[in-house]
């Protein structure tokens, strides 16, 4: 139980430090980065792993995660414009 936590105490900063800085930033590494997150709660719902028995949670920080890089994607990957 105490390496769970440790791990999950881990993940978050993780996610967090690379939020605050880099991904406000808009750089483009730390969206890359952050693709971990919503592969995680795939993994653990197609896998029907913990945390919980019901898995609406890993539903619903899949959609959370996927809109939290989806939304800014341009930001990340703006548009090139041609000068002709």
């Amino acid at each position: 139980m105490r390496a769970d936590g440790v791990a999950a105490t881990g993940m978050g900063l993780f996610g967090v430090l690379i939020t605050l800085v880099p991904f406000r930033r808009g750089e483009r590494w730390a969206w890359y980065a952050q693709w971990y997150y919503p592969a995680f709660w795939i993994a653990h719902l197609a896998g029907g792993l913990p945390p919980g028995k019901d898995h609406v949670h890993h539903v619903v920080f899949i959609v959370l995660s996927l809109a939290g890089l989806l939304l800014p994607v341009r930001v990340f990957f703006p548009r090139l414009t041609s000068t002709a």
